[in-house]
């Protein structure tokens, strides 16, 4: 009998890797057999995602950082229902040889259309600001991000919870609202998660937990697109950072993507982004004693030239490109003003990958000037 059983568990084993592999497009349907899901039918499941490399040179620093590795699933459960998810390896995942890796996902939730708006549950990507919405590395033209989407919105930033999406049908608005997970700020026992040198990161919301018995926070973005290439958005989050709930934190952000080529024809393909948030704590005496600022803010603006010259068509086809790229940013914690410039240049072999060469030099209110630093980047969709 047992002899039976291991011939059956065998050819079950071979036929489902026969099958798999002359399986064209990988296919998802809940089979009500047994009340199992089975992986067979004729729904759709769409797997990318994308890859960077990044290499930070200055006088005092080489370091070669295989940054991220973001696998994306997409799932068509049904006319009305969808799913969407990425899953984040940071420098080789959890279990990397040096224990330095981290494995997290970025956002995975479920879509149910109910006709004029859509219901989203799930690991949400927190709608604050275009940045952390739109944080694809071979997406964005420069290799770090801003200080905007690390000190306001820390990157990349996801909570529990479920809201509603709305948007018209010719694209010129739509806005997203959910109720999520707060920040985790700390107490005075146990001590505080938000700084002078790193704002709000330490205390970002938790996809277990609200922290105990404390109201949800709410969120949304309003985005409005009164021209092809253009997009303004307004986000706002409101709820309790505390332990005990008794200490509110308010984010508001304004954000501008628009192609200067389609306001003025002798620009061209020139892309203007700005962004700029900031955050106010409500504080006790307890909190003040713990050093937690009261006021954050963080502006970032930054403008893309794109054009294509001879040698990189000629080496790479007609659909490649290179750009230009300088961004200006400042952040302010309520301790020493920090800004940064940075130069960019890079070249895309397609607009699905990129080759990014990049020089930044940070300037500390009262401090000297560090070191210049010149960074290189390859990153791609897959």
């Amino acid at each position: 009998m047992l002899r039976k059983i291991r011939k059956g568990f065998l050819f079950g084993i071979c036929f489902l890797a026969v099958s798999v592999g002359t399986i064209e497009v990988l296919e998802a349907q809940v089979d009500r057999y047994n009340n199992r899901p089975a992986a067979e039918g004729d729904r759709d499941i769409r797997v990318g995602g994308y890859l960077d490399l990044e290499l930070f040179m200055n006088s005092d620093r080489l370091d070669f950082k295989q940054h991220r590795l973001v696998p994306m699933l997409d799932a068509n459960i049904s006319e009305n229902v969808s799913f969407s998810a990425e899953i984040e390896f940071e420098y080789g995942g959890a279990s990397a040889p040096r224990g330095d890796g981290e494995t997290k996902v970025e956002y995975a939730y479920a879509d149910v259309d109910f006709g004029g708006w859509t219901l989203r549950s799930g690991a949400i990507l927190i709608p604050l600001g275009s940045t952390n919405l739109y944080h694809d590395s071979p997406m964005r033209q420069l290799t770090n991000r801003p200080f905007v989407a690390r000190v306001i919105t820390p990157s990349t930033m996801t909570s529990a919870g479920l809201g509603g999406v709305w948007g018209a049908d010719d694209g010129t608005w739509g806005m997203e609202v959910y109720a999520v997970n707060g920040f985790q700020g700390g107490n005075a026992v146990d001590g505080y998660n938000f700084n002078t040198s790193s704002g709000i990161r330490g205390g970002r919301p938790s996809l277990k937990t609200n922290g105990g018995d404390r109201p949800a926070s709410f969120v949304g973005r309003f985005s409005y697109s009164p021209v092809l290439g253009t997009e303004i958005g307004l986000s706002a989050w409101s709820g309790p950072w505390d332990d005990a709930g008794d200490l509110d934190l308010t984010i508001s952000m304004l954000d501008i993507t628009t192609d200067l080529g389609s306001w003025f024809d002798v620009l061209g393909a020139t892309i203007l982004n700005f962004e700029t948030g900031s955050v106010s704590i409500d504080r006790d005496a307890d909190a003040i004693a713990g050093g937690v600022p009261d006021d954050i803010s963080a502006t970032s603006l930054e403008i893309s030239k794109k054009f294509f010259p001879d040698f990189v068509t000629r080496l790479w086809g007609e659909d490649s490109s290179c750009a230009f790229t300088v961004r200006w940013e400042e952040q302010d914690l309520t301790g020493p003003v920090k800004s940064r410039m940075t130069y960019g240049f890079n070249m895309r072999p397609t607009d699905e990958t990129v080759l990014k060469f990049d020089y930044e030099q940070e300037s500390i209110d009262g401090e000297e000037d560090p070191d210049g630093t010149f960074i290189f980047s390859a990153a791609t969709y897959f």
